[in-house]
């Protein structure tokens, strides 16, 4: 058997970016008591940091930076399972988390795709990115997008994707100490009809897509107290939505100065991250 490594071998580093939905539109509930959706998904520059070495056992270790996030309950820990479970290959994996939990940034998801495919990359083990993709959506809705590599058009449950250009764009993103669960808006979503979707664009147009909302914001104001004064705030330095099921606001700057002012003015309870949108996950700038 080949031996793949000796555990003095240090670990190599991943980065795994979060992600906006620049905007969010339910279209309907579907028979397996998932929504139809529309979004569409852009990059940014904000990243957890998975660290990988590969074992000659087939011990899978996974030790996480938040506390809160126990082994067997960390997404990571699932895919390396998932991906490793015919294979006498075992890894250890250590994440420092910079993006918030429960924020609608896709931290887990993100860090699941990384590590799929930072596994399959330095194990040889061949498989395609469809195939990466495919046990992703085992894993959760977003894990594909993340795997998928470029900004997307998202339909179905977000695992219909669709390359689309998006301009050079700067974001100012607030994050209050508010956890929300995805499952848990889904289940209190009440779609009254049915919507028209809209079109397939290849390409992300500011005066159309930019005043669609999100259609899960108004629910998570409601349920979340701190959410809708957090709202409030931002709109008022400029355009400003809720991502994913939140708890996450984000902005387009005005200027350069303006992350400074909201920095300074922001409340205690608040994280303000300036970041700016990524055209595809950096896993394939070294590939």
């Amino acid at each position: 058997m080949k031996t793949y490594l000796n555990l003095d071998m240090p670990f190599t580093k991943f980065l795994a970016p979060a992600k906006l939905n620049l905007f969010l539109k339910i279209i309907n509930k579907r028979a397996d008591g998932y929504h139809n959706l529309q979004s569409v998904f852009q990059f940014i520059s904000l990243y957890d940091e998975i660290y990988i070495r590969i074992r000659d056992d087939n011990k899978i270790n996974v030790k996480n930076s938040n506390p809160l996030i126990s082994e067997e309950n960390d997404i990571v820990f699932k895919a390396c399972n998932l991906l490793l479970d015919q294979s006498t290959i075992g890894v250890d994996v250590k994440i420092k988390k910079n993006i918030p939990v429960g924020a609608g940034l896709g931290g887990g998801s993100s860090d699941a795709a990384t590590a799929l495919m930072a596994i399959n990359k330095i194990c040889r083990l061949g498989l395609s990115k469809k195939k990466l993709m495919q046990l992703g959506a085992e894993l959760g809705a977003d894990v594909p997008f993340f795997i998928f590599g470029e900004n997307a058009w998202a339909e179905g449950i977000g695992d219909e994707l669709h390359s689309i250009s998006i301009p050079e764009s700067d974001y100012l993103v607030a994050v209050p100490d508010i956890v929300i669960s995805t499952s848990e808006i889904f289940t209190s979503f009440k779609l009254t009809k049915n919507v028209n979707p809209l079109k397939i664009a290849t390409s992300f147009d500011s005066k159309k897509h930019e005043s669609i909302e999100n259609d899960l914001e108004k629910l998570v104001i409601k349920k979340f107290l701190g959410m809708s004064s957090l709202m409030d705030w931002m709109k008022s330095f400029g355009y400003a939505k809720m991502t994913g099921t939140g708890s996450s606001i984000f902005l387009r700057p005005k200027n350069n100065n303006q992350f400074h002012k909201i920095k300074q003015l922001k409340p205690d309870n608040i994280e303000i991250y300036a970041v700016k949108g990524l055209s595809v996950h950096p896993f394939y700038l070294t590939d």
